[in-house]
């Protein structure tokens, strides 16, 4: 049965946008990846920004052209956020088509590349956490050098729950706090089947013995 609720959902998702509320969306996001304590998720996008700053901007035309790009609000909000987790700083002329068609591809096959990332590491699996000498542990420097994705590191977080204890031995590491920081706020973009990576990560220790 299909409920009124699914249904406004479904309208939401398939909603074409305005410029101007593409750019609300923006300064909401802009405001959720900076450095306050600004939710997207849990304001549901909404801000105290005036609409009519919009026409106070000499970039319109780039809000003009992803609305006219984008199908609805929910491309929008994709589009954006592939943006954000490359571009902290939310400066649009390094944003681009390509961030989010990246994504988007890398979105749909990801449970295969969390194997692919990670059999190279389950041999080893508990020193990936390890903190020790002052040096970063082996899974941050995998991600800092690209060799794990971001999307990677926060299914582990799920799985082995290693923050707190990185927190407390990097409280003063720049890198980590400006990593902390973008992990957790994208997670709140991500959908994660936690025992469906737990199942696969126990797999890959198992065939690595």
């Amino acid at each position: 049965m299909v409920t009124k609720r699914t249904l406004d959902i479904k309208k939401t998702l398939e909603k074409k946008m305005e410029p101007i509320d593409v750019y609300l969306m923006y300064c909401a996001l802009k405001a959720h990846f900076g450095k306050g304590d600004y939710d997207y998720v849990t304001y549901e996008g909404k801000t105290k920004i005036k609409r009519e700053s919009f026409y106070k901007r000499k970039d319109r035309g780039f809000f003009v052209r992803v609305a006219r790009k984008y199908k609805n609000e929910n491309d929008i909000k994709n589009y954006f956020v592939s943006n954000f987790i490359k571009t902290k700083n939310g400066y649009i002329a390094n944003f681009s088509d390509e961030n989010y068609e990246s994504w988007t591809l890398k979105r749909q096959g990801f449970f295969d590349l969390f194997e692919v990332e990670m059999k190279p590491l389950v041999e080893a699996f508990e020193n990936l956490f390890i903190v020790e000498g002052g040096q970063h542990p082996k899974l941050m420097r995998e991600f800092l050098g690209s060799r794990v994705s971001l999307e990677t590191l926060i299914i582990l977080d799920k799985l082995v729950e290693y923050d707190d204890n990185w927190n407390k031995s990097m409280d003063d590491d720049i890198v980590w706090k400006d990593l902390r920081e973008l992990k957790n706020n994208y997670e709140r973009f991500l959908t994660i089947d936690v025992e469906k990576y737990r199942i696969r990560l126990l797999k890959l220790i198992e065939e690595s013995k």
